[in-house]
């Protein structure tokens, strides 16, 4: 059995999820150290009384922050982790623990000096070394009061020494946090170079370089899933088969710059003709193919007359101004085709035969 199988853990929420895992292993020390504690009772450093009372303190303060952590409320802090309030808290409760005990401390320290250490994993390099110099006062503040109320209990070299510990962790664990927070920002921006190369991936996968819309495969995919997808609702499917009129005519007048830029240009228009639901992929080299989820046939070819006005109504940069682009949309709506070749082939079929082709 682990934490996860008694629903200890968010398992809904990885980061969360690590979060509490951190919080349960500062707990356990603190657990080690509340028994530790108890055989500061039994030599005579500490009373059971002062124990209990010390004890119930570390208690109800980790349940509170455990629960703040399991219910999700720190989401709304600016330290999700709680690092800062897990920290303070630690402080005071060494010094609570030095002033109660007679004798022993250095035993006791080094448990409160792995607690501190947590505080590596999430501070930076500034917030530790102030979380370190208010541990060191909490610790003169205790040490003081022992000074002041039971002398008996007061070994002045002792304290020097522990102090003098503790004031040498502070830098240390300022360098450490700062090693660990330079290879958090690191890893975060590996993570962010990571996932900028995914997204580079996916739209080589899907995307048309030169266009920007999805390219032939990813757009015959498109109008597969919608044929599975029209067959089982029993709902239309029309696609719209664009071909650039005399393109390479235009390559060779005005140069492949200009018709590429020309082709960005009828892909743009295209896109924001259709709806955000359609389908729109370059087919081949000046070849579109629009796809028409749930849209009858007459109702596609009201949506090629709209495409064909908007793209032969386009003006292109660097064109003359009465340059004018003509082109030809065959359509076709699925009948009884259980793949996408013969519906592409018949709405490919209508712009072949048609006249301005020849």
């Amino acid at each position: 059995m682990n934490v996860s199988s008694v629903g200890l853990l968010p398992d809904n929420d990885p980061r969360q999820s690590l979060r509490v895992r951190r919080f349960l292993l500062a707990a356990l020390v603190y657990l080690v150290l509340i028994g530790l504690m108890g055989l500061y009772v039994r030599q005579g450093l500490l009373s059971g009384r002062e124990w209990a009372v010390a004890s119930v303190v570390i208690a109800l303060v980790n349940l509170v922050i455990y629960a703040v952590l399991r219910s999700g409320r720190n989401e709304s802090f600016n330290d999700p982790s709680l690092t800062g309030v897990q920290m303070f808290f630690v402080c005071l409760v060494m010094g609570l623990t030095m002033f109660l005990l007679d004798g022993g401390r250095g035993g006791l320290l080094l448990l409160f000096l792995v607690l501190l250490m947590f505080g590596v994993l999430r501070l930076n390099p500034r917030q530790f070394t102030a979380l370190g110099g208010f541990a060191l006062f909490c610790y003169a503040v205790a040490v003081a009061g022992v000074w002041q109320q039971r002398p008996e209990a007061f070994n002045a070299q002792v304290e020097l020494l522990h102090l003098a510990a503790l004031g040498t962790l502070v830098p240390c664990g300022g360098f450490f946090a700062s090693y660990v927070s330079g290879l958090r920002k690191s890893l975060r921006e590996r993570q962010i170079d990571l996932q900028r190369a995914r997204e580079q991936v996916h739209e080589l996968k899907v995307l048309d370089p030169l266009t920007g819309v999805s390219n032939r495969s990813a757009v015959i995919g498109f109008l597969t899933q919608e044929i599975e997808r029209s067959q089982r609702l029993s709902q239309p499917l029309s696609v719209i088969f664009v071909d650039l009129l005399h393109f390479k005519q235009v390559n060779r007048e005005h140069g492949h710059p200009a018709g590429d830029e020309i082709l960005r240009h009828v892909a743009e228009h295209l896109r924001r003709c259709v709806r955000d639901v359609d389908g729109l992929g370059r087919y081949s080299g000046e070849e579109f193919l629009v796809v028409l989820p749930d849209t009858a046939e007459a109702e596609a070819r009201g949506v090629a007359a709209k495409l064909r006005e908007c793209v032969e109504r386009s003006r292109f940069p660097g064109l003359p101004a009465l340059f004018s682009l003509k082109c030809v949309f065959g359509v076709a709506e699925r009948g009884d085709e259980q793949s996408v070749w013969p519906l592409i082939e018949r709405a490919r079929a209508e712009v072949e035969s048609d006249p301005g082709k020849r």
